[in-house]
C-alpha cells in the first residue's frame, strides 16, 4: 500500500480524476454540439430546396432532445431560420426570385410575424394540429397535380388588382401569422400560392417563398431580440450549418431541375423530382407536428 501512495501520490491521483471527467464532459458537450451543427446543415438543405423553413425539424427537436420551453424553442428555430434562408435567399439569386411576388409577400408576411409576436400571442398547440391537416391537403394537391398535364409554365407573375391578387397578400399575411407562432409556413404558402394560382415554374416559386421566408424570419429574430430569451449558447452551433446548408440546399434542388429539363422531350411529360421531394417533406411537416402534438 506505502509502495502504491509512493508512486501514485493522492493529489496525481486527484488530478487524474479530474482530467478523466472533464475529458468525458468536454466529448459529450462537443458530441451533442457537432449532432447540432449537422441536423442545422440537413434541415437547411431541405428547406432551401423547398421552401419550407427549417422549423419543421428544429421545433421538436429542440423542445425534445434539447429540453426547452417551446417558446424558447421557438425563439431559437426563428432565430436560426434568419441566418439559414437568408443563406439560401442569397444562393438562389435574383433569376430565381420575382420581384413583385417577394416585395408583396414579405410586407404581408412581416406584418404577419409582427402581429404574431406582439398582438396576437395564441399557444402554438391551437395552430399546429390546423397546420398539420392543411399540409396534409397540400401534399395531396401536389401528388394529384404530378398525375396532370398542367398548362406551360411562366417565368415571371403578371400581378393585376383582382380577387388573385387579394388572395395572394392574404395567404402570405396568414403564413406569416404561422411563421410567428410556430416558425413555419409562410415560404411554402408562397410557393404553392405562386405554383397553382399564377402557374409560376416550379424553381422561381420555391426561390421566391424562400426570399420571402428569409426576411419573414429576420424581422421575427429582431423581434424576439427585442423581446429577449434567444438560447444563444445553441445558436452559434446552430448557424454555421445553416449557413452551409442553405447554399448546399438551393445548389441541389438547380441540379435536379436542370437534369429534368434537360433529360425531357416534347412526347415526354416533364416530371420534377423537386416537385416530389416538396410533396413528401410537406407529408413529413404534417407527421412530424402531429406527432408533437400527441407527445406533449
Amino acid at each position: 500500500m506505502n509502495i502504491l501512495q509512493k508512486r501514485f501520490p493522492r493529489k496525481v491521483c486527484l488530478k487524474l480524476l479530474i482530467l478523466s471527467i472533464s475529458v468525458l464532459f468536454t466529448a459529450h458537450f462537443v458530441t451533442t454540439k457537432i449532432l447540432l451543427t449537422l441536423i442545422a446543415f440537413f434541415a437547411a438543405s431541405v428547406a432551401n430546396a423547398t421552401a419550407i423553413g427549417g422549423g419543421f425539424l428544429f421545433m421538436p427537436l429542440f423542445i425534445f432532445i434539447y429540453k426547452l420551453a417551446p417558446i424558447a424553442a421557438l425563439k431559437l428555430s426563428i432565430a436560426t431560420q434568419a441566418f439559414g434562408m437568408t443563406s439560401g435567399a442569397l444562393t438562389w439569386g435574383r433569376r430565381y426570385i420575382d420581384k413583385p411576388a417577394f416585395i408583396l409577400g414579405s410586407i404581408a408576411s412581416i406584418f404577419g410575424v409582427w402581429l404574431a409576436t406582439y398582438v396576437w400571442v395564441i399557444p402554438s398547440s391551437y395552430i399546429k394540429p390546423l397546420f398539420a391537416v392543411i399540409s396534409l391537403g397540400v401534399f395531396i394537391a401536389l401528388v394529384v397535380e404530378m398525375k396532370l398535364k398542367l398548362p406551360n409554365e411562366k417565368n415571371l407573375v403578371n400581378f393585376k388588382l383582382n380577387y388573385q391578387l387579394i388572395g395572394f397578400w392574404l395567404s402570405a399575411f396568414a403564413g406569416g401569422l404561422i411563421t410567428g407562432w410556430t416558425a413555419i409556413g409562410v415560404g411554402e404558402v408562397v410557393a404553392l400560392y405562386l405554383l397553382f394560382f399564377y402557374r409560376l415554374s416550379l424553381d422561381i416559386a420555391i426561390g421566391t417563398g424562400v426570399a420571402v421566408l428569409a426576411v419573414s424570419s429576420l424581422a421575427g429574430f429582431l423581434f424576439h431580440m427585442n423581446l429577449g430569451g434567444i438560447p444563444w449558447e445553441l445558436l452559434v452551433f446552430t448557424v454555421p450549418g445553416v449557413i452551409l446548408g442553405g447554399r448546399y440546399g438551393v445548389k441541389f434542388a438547380k441540379h435536379l431541375e436542370q437534369s429534368v429539363s434537360q433529360s425531357s422531350s416534347e412526347k415526354i411529360v416533364k416530371k420534377s423530382p423537386l416537385k416530389l421531394i416538396f410533396a413528401m417533406v410537406i407529408l413529413i411537416d404534417c407527421i412530424v407536428i402531429l406527432l408533437f402534438e400527441l407527445l406533449q
